[in-house]
């Protein structure tokens, strides 16, 4: 493959809060293949609840988990975890500030209760079935957490977290807490240099500020026309129908 193209699900690939695709998308990515342009899934989500659509769309390298966890050439390049006692500094000053918390993996997840606020965000997401387990990270591997929170509360606690994790919000009610260094941008990294000497030219499509890091690196960022105004100041190119991945791949002549 001459060139990569990496996508966002939601809000990107995937819109009204479902993981659904249109025909037009699927056809897109086979032509993506057939003109040498290898597409590769980048999301925040974790692979239990993407898998289903990646056989679909035929996507066999991803970036899941904000950059956690990441699969090429049939081989896993990386499964970034949180350490307990990392793990328990956050949910330390979860507890100070009385947030809900989340663990999630690969395989599946939990949340610390469901408070209020954690009830209203998977409403929001359309989430069923919420499992309730404080302690998930005592029997279970965590590639990432989730803090359930308004901007200001995130803003009073920065500090605090930016010690021993990075952040990002996705959700009014809810940001992703990753071990630190860890992002859809440094996992690429990382997927180019297991194709060391190899000479690629790379594209990202998306919409929320998750993907920024993602623009930074690549040659061409393509941002959706909803998306936030920090990531299209950093596009290449910015949508200008509802209809952003088809669009921005015949603006590239990625596809006819």
């Amino acid at each position: 493959m001459k060139k990569l193209a990496f996508f966002d699900l939601d809000g990107t690939l995937c819109s009204g809060g479902s993981l659904q695709v249109e025909e037009e998308t699927i056809a897109a990515f086979r032509e993506l293949k057939e003109n040498e342009v290898l597409p590769i899934i980048a999301t925040g989500r974790s692979f239990y609840e993407v898998e289903e659509l990646l056989a679909l769309l035929e996507a066999e390298q991803f970036v899941l988990s904000n950059g956690c966890y990441v699969q090429f050439a049939g081989k896993t390049i990386l499964d970034a975890k949180f350490s307990n006692n990392e793990i328990e500094t956050i949910l330390n000053i979860a507890d100070k500030n009385k947030l809900s918390a989340g663990f999630f993996n690969q395989q599946g997840f939990a949340v610390t209760n469901l408070s209020k606020v954690v009830k209203e965000h998977v409403t929001y997401m359309g989430i069923h079935d919420v499992p309730i387990a404080e302690d998930f990270y005592q029997m279970n591997p965590v590639n990432f957490m989730n803090l359930y929170l308004n901007t200001e509360l995130e803003e009073r606690i920065s500090g605090e977290l930016a010690a021993v994790a990075d952040t990002v919000r996705f959700a009014p009610l809810a940001i992703d807490v990753l071990p630190k260094n860890v992002s859809k941008g440094t996992a690429i990294q990382k997927l180019l240099k297991s194709m060391a000497g190899s000479e690629v030219e790379t594209y990202a499509f998306g919409d929320q500020n998750n993907g920024l890091s993602m623009f930074q690196l690549v040659d061409h960022g393509i941002a959706m026309r909803p998306g936030t105004e920090q990531l299209k100041s950093c596009a290449s190119y910015v949508a200008k129908t509802n209809n952003g991945v088809v669009e921005g791949l015949k603006h590239y002549g990625l596809i006819s």
